[in-house]
């Protein structure tokens, strides 16, 4: 009989397949698992996920990088999804790397200031009141600005942030310039962007962003990530999209 060990490692390679989400209200899509492979952590990182939801981020992030000592801190407000994060770190075997919190975004009490190497966040895409709303109250909330705004968000990455140290978000692209806006308000500088398109003819759908708390001007614009191919009637990550994110195969 494999051991709980084995049975785990197993796990792992499927990841994200058999996730622990809501049967009802919002599940990760492409975007989270793009944010864990652009996040880029240092060794022995101390790395927040702000809205964690069901983990993906941040179990994505570790799982790409095993050997560097991580020390991951999930904060997340909805009992649902607080449910899943932790089904899936003991799923997973990630108990002794994964922290869990139980707090708003929007309260300054819930994690010490400057106390993190790394910060991830995606966001709520949309402004309160724009686009057509969704009858489950936890998608509402997870694709609509009702319980934390951008500008929240960012705050509270800054926040918890280290001086120096990096805040990597996931965001519409339509709206960069206003994650950019809300950076230079909490003294976030962009290092580095990527922007994804669905495929090449197509505008850019999403943006993924490093910015560097009180870092010096200087920005990276990595070459666009194409997600499928050409061909339409192809639904299958392109070449290009599985090399930056493997997660796309599964």
């Amino acid at each position: 009989m494999e051991s709980q060990a084995q049975e785990c490692m197993k796990r792992r390679e499927y990841f994200p397949r058999g996730l622990s989400q809501p049967e009802r209200g919002f599940r990760f899509s492409v975007d989270s698992l793009l944010l864990s492979c652009f996040a880029n952590p240092g060794k022995g990182g101390r790395v927040l996920d702000l809205g964690t939801g069901c983990g993906v981020i941040p179990i994505g992030l570790y799982l790409r990088n095993p050997d560097k000592g991580l020390r991951i801190t999930g904060l997340e407000r909805q009992p649902e999804m607080l449910e899943c994060v932790r089904a899936n770190i003991e799923t997973l075997g990630l108990e002794e790397v994964f922290e869990l919190t139980s707090g708003d975004v929007r309260d300054r009490g819930t994690v010490r200031p400057e106390s993190f190497d790394l910060v991830l966040a995606n966001p709520p895409f949309r402004e309160s009141g724009r686009g057509r709303g969704c009858p489950d109250g936890a998608k509402q909330n997870a694709r609509f600005e009702e319980n934390g705004s951008l500008g929240d968000f960012v705050e509270a990455a800054s926040f918890a942030v280290r001086n120096r140290g990096r805040v990597c978000f996931v965001f519409l692209a339509e709206r960069f310039a206003d994650l950019v806006r809300e950076f230079s308000m909490f003294r976030l500088e962009p290092k580095r962007i990527r922007l994804c398109h669905g495929r090449a003819e197509e505008p850019a759908r999403i943006v993924l962003v490093e910015a560097v708390k009180n870092g010096k001007p200087g920005l990276e614009v990595e070459p666009p990530l194409i997600l499928y191919p050409q061909d339409k009637d192809n639904t299958q990550p392109s070449a290009q999209a599985l090399a930056f994110c493997p997660y796309l195969e599964k």
